[in-house]
């Protein structure tokens, strides 16, 4: 059966019903009762607004140079199974189905004790698990949803990391900088490291005093790389870049401005766990060898096609800063968004990019703001507009009128059209 049909998976997804608990109980209870997995494996733990998923991607690969390593990321591009990844393969069909077959009755019997595990926390649950079962000995664990309450807390890392801290999910965060901050903070760890790659004075505050209440060492990446002789295009970036402990020549595929510190904050997260002893060219490798699919991601080149999952402000304007550093003028955006996003903003920001916009329904059905209700929102931002509510039919138009094309907005949008395009969806270039 395939695993999109299979009852245990739709079980999984039901378990959306529950909405996001942001509290560790039922984590914490369903972990105990599986003999507490992710004591398994040396951690690393990663949050942010923005940055996350790659700056995971890239610790997961410098990891992978000396030893078996998972990595748990979210949402998926395609499949469920991308979220898990032990050693370079995704979770099977089977052990995925295994998983939920087997637990099924505990999950059931901890929501008379206290509540149903969410999607989210059951799904953590199966990542720690699988990495238990196949004896990674790393683990690079992106945060859910802020924090301090996400899911993934019950680790204790060797490193923590917060990479960009921005406004997106203000509603359950906090409605300023210093307390979104404040919750993200929430996993550092007594006595161990953590590194910061944000800019903004009162994240860094926030941070710092964390870390000092914590007995933590708190380390600035911004303040202790150095980037010389930086060289960007769409096909990558190249530049050298001095940490403390070392010297790198960095060459990616990794497009986009944010990347490079993106890089320095994974470098030190590595670094300063001291979990073992990495080469320069350990290190250099592990970074050549990432590829974090939809961002900045070219899956078509005639027409050029770039995918990106910008979804908020802050991702936009970063997306924004990159496509003019790459010299792109007017591509045609295909956007599509959903309603807990900040519309109005992001749009306005992506008109900085491109005056011509189709506008489609991402496949979510509770979330997705239809096409014609985000063309009517975008009514004196942008010049040149089209709603067409299928994905395909708007992608098929706009590869059909333009010789660049770039489509953002909803990871919903950007991973369906990757499907239509078969375009690879794991996180390290194939050998």
């Amino acid at each position: 059966m395939a695993l999109v049909f299979s009852p245990d998976l739709k079980f999984l997804y039901g378990l959306y019903r529950e909405g996001i608990k942001l509290d560790l109980s039922a984590t914490m209870e369903f972990a105990q009762s599986m003999g507490n997995p992710q004591n398994n494996f040396r951690s690393f733990h990663i949050a942010g607004t923005n940055g996350k998923g790659s700056t995971a991607a890239y610790i997961y690969n410098i990891l992978m140079e000396k030893g078996n390593t998972g990595l748990y990321t979210s949402p998926h591009l395609i499949k469920f199974n991308e979220r898990i990844i032990a050693g370079r393969e995704q979770i099977t069909d089977e052990e995925i189905i295994r998983f939920i077959q087997e637990n099924k009755p505990l999950i059931e019997e901890l929501s008379t004790k206290n509540r149903n595990p969410t999607f989210f926390e059951a799904s953590t649950i199966m990542a720690f698990q699988h990495f238990a079962d196949k004896n990674v000995k790393y683990a690079s664990i992106e945060v859910g949803l802020g924090g301090r309450l996400d899911s993934t807390n019950i680790i204790e890392p060797e490193v923590s990391v917060i990479t960009q801290v921005g406004y997106e999910h203000a509603d359950k965060l906090g409605c300023s900088l210093t307390s979104i901050a404040g919750e993200k903070a929430g996993i550092v760890k007594p006595g161990r490291p953590v590194v910061l790659g944000d800019t903004k004075r009162e994240v860094i505050e926030t941070v710092r005093k964390f870390a000092e209440s914590r007995n933590s060492s708190f380390i600035h990446s911004p303040s202790v790389c150095r980037i010389t002789e930086l060289e960007q295009d769409i096909r990558g970036s190249r530049f050298n870049l001095s940490t403390p402990t070392g010297e790198y020549r960095i060459d990616t595929s990794m497009v986009g401005r944010f990347q490079p510190g993106n890089i320095c904050t994974a470098i030190l997260a590595v670094e300063s766990s001291k979990v073992d002893t990495f080469s320069e060219k350990d290190i250099e490798r592990g970074i050549s060898r990432t590829r974090w699919p939809g961002r900045m991601d070219i899956i078509r080149k005639d027409p050029v096609v770039m995918v990106d999952g910008a979804h908020n402000p802050p991702a936009a304007n970063a997306l924004r800063v990159s496509m003019e550093e790459l010299k792109v003028k007017s591509p045609t955006l295909l956007l599509g968004m959903l309603s807990d996003k900040d519309a109005f903003s992001f749009l306005r920001i992506m008109r900085m990019i491109s005056g011509k916009a189709i506008f489609t329904t991402p496949d979510e059905p509770v979330r997705a703001i239809p096409a014609g209700t985000l063309a009517k929102m975008a009514e004196g931002i942008f010049k040149d507009a089209v709603a067409i509510d299928d994905p395909l039919e708007a992608y098929e138009r706009a590869i059909a009128t333009s010789d660049f094309v770039l489509v953002a907005g909803s990871l919903y949008l950007v991973g369906a059209i990757m499907e239509h395009e078969r375009a690879p969806v794991m996180p390290y270039a194939a050998d």
